[in-house]
């Protein structure tokens, strides 16, 4: 059986596993992925990188008169 957790905070994961039925003495494999404390958006973690930059030599190919539908939030 496979599932993810997301963004789950340390402290909380025994109480996450026990939600899900994952009892204490089920074997599980774990892999750990920090993320940064001020939980910033992805695109704000990989833009400093620079692998979008090339997107600033692209044309637009498309504006909001492309649009069919209008939303608003």
């Amino acid at each position: 059986m496979r599932q993810i957790f997301h963004d789950i905070q340390a402290g909380r994961l025994p109480d996450e596993l026990k939600r899900h039925g994952i009892g204490p003495d089920r074997r599980i494999r774990v892999v750990i992925e920090t993320l940064p404390s001020d939980n910033l958006p992805m695109t704000a973690i990989n833009a400093p990188g620079g692998a979008f930059d090339w997107l600033a030599d692209e044309p637009d190919l498309y504006d909001d008169n492309d649009l069919v539908e209008r939303y608003q939030s």
